[in-house]
């Protein structure tokens, strides 16, 4: 009996900053909770007649969403100081963003901009009150970051950063970086790379994408500082829900309490076997994995100690003596000594099959090219094809096997989706995401 088993291989690693600001909406599901001038609080989180928001729950997570339905704009506003330090004037922002489809449909949606804004001065201007929806003064700008939305189809909706090709669905995060030092400076990228980015420069990645690279900052945008911030959904904007989770905002760049460089999964038998390897660790308590049959409503499966705080690399492995047949998708979260989670982007995947043929994705992030891993039971030339789901074939070539373990590796250039990998006569599907 043959055995194929196909591997795709792309490493991924993260990082984070000096914070001054972080709310990840899980101390409560009332939305009052979260406004105040308190630390990780918002002044004003609007809920306009056509636009209401609302603190929803998934996969054990809390998470804002605004559900926009017609002409009413969405505006997030933190117009209590910051307190960034002035002399760094650098803004690196994080957050995690979903764009879902509406319950009101509209047949043309309008192609409007919305904004996360940082700037201000003490005291605060009145773009950053609580009841102004109108655009932040370009005076009193530090920084922006644009949003569109694409409608693919009743069902199916994608963002994108304004000016850019790149789109996506589902969960992102996202990392904004805005440098106004008057100096170059050196972040540690998503993928585990140093970057290095001008002054004047502002750099901005979705997920492992670098969707904008050294873009210019508005030479209109005269504030060097910032100590407010506001997210401003114009009532113009297309009818869609806007979900948002994770928000961190720092004001210099550092190292982050764990340091991840890499995530596997496989199918061992009868059951799912994870490893997974961070760089060090500042004060890490412990990994909760999450499990879902469909990228979505993970729920936690389990947990594994951390190492607490050392800076040499730490290997963690965990067993799934359950896991379901068909598609499997793990994801980790790490949780700190004093309780804050950081959930991973990173996901595993292991399609347990009862047949000869296995698929195992061990990362579905990365750029440039996939490593396809395969364990062949004796020496063949194969045909390999890779299509879309309407059978379009988008890549193929011949490979020379051998018996035993196999590794090839091919451009990766295709938009995130659902794709058929096929080799001698064995179609397995996979997702490839950017």
């Amino acid at each position: 009996m043959k055995k194929l088993l196909f591997t795709l291989i792309v490493l991924g690693s993260l990082n984070g900053y000096g914070q001054i600001f972080e709310q990840n909406f899980e101390s409560s599901d009332s939305k009052t909770d979260y406004v105040g001038n308190g630390t990780g609080q918002f002044d004003w989180v609007s809920s306009f007649g056509n636009s209401p928001s609302t603190i929803e729950t998934e996969s054990g997570s809390n998470f804002l969403r605004f559900d926009k339905k017609g002409g009413s704009s969405s505006n997030i506003t933190r117009r209590t100081n910051l307190n960034a330090d002035p002399s760094k004037n650098i803004a690196v922002v994080k957050f995690k963003l979903r764009i879902s489809p509406p319950d009101i449909e509209q047949t043309s949606p309008p192609n409007d901009l919305a904004a996360l804004y940082l700037g201000g001065i003490s005291p605060a201007t009145i773009a950053f009150n609580n009841d102004d929806v109108s655009v932040v003064p370009d005076a009193n700008t530090f920084s922006t970051l644009l949003l569109r939305v694409q409608k693919v189809n009743a069902s199916q909706y994608q963002f994108f950063i304004s000016s850019t090709t790149f789109y996506f669905e589902g969960w992102q995060e996202i990392l904004y970086i805005a440098n106004k030092s008057g100096a170059n400076i050196s972040y540690k990228n998503p993928l585990g790379d140093n970057t290095s980015l001008a002054t004047g420069k502002q750099d901005i990645w979705v997920g492992t994408t670098k969707v904008i690279s050294a873009g210019t900052i508005s030479g209109n945008y005269t504030q060097t500082s910032f100590n407010q911030f506001k997210i401003r959904v114009p009532s113009g904007y297309a009818n869609v829900k806007i979900d948002i989770d994770d928000i961190k905002i720092y004001d210099n760049v550092s190292v982050l309490p764990v340091t991840f460089t890499s995530f596997t999964a496989k199918q061992s038998g009868t059951m799912s076997l994870l490893k997974w390897t961070t760089a060090s660790e500042q004060g890490n308590s412990r990994f909760e994995i999450l499990r879902s049959t469909g990228e979505n409503d993970f729920r936690v499966i389990g947990t594994v100690k951390g190492s607490g705080t050392t800076a040499v690399e730490s290997n963690y492995t965990f067993t799934d003596f359950n896991p379901l047949l068909g598609n499997n998708y793990y994801k980790i979260r790490q949780i700190d000594t004093d309780g804050k989670k950081t959930e991973y982007p990173v996901i595993a995947y292991v399609s347990i099959q009862n047949s000869d043929s296995i698929l195992q994705v061990i990362s579905n992030k990365g750029s440039g090219y996939i490593t396809i891993g395969i364990d062949s039971d004796r020496n063949q030339t194969e045909r390999l094809t890779i299509a879309d789901l309407e059978g379009r074939i988008l890549y193929q070539r011949q490979v020379s096997l051998q018996s035993g373990q196999n590794s090839i590796q091919i451009p990766y250039n295709f938009q995130p989706g659902m794709y058929v990998l096929n080799l001698a006569g064995k179609n397995l599907t996979t997702k490839f995401m950017k």
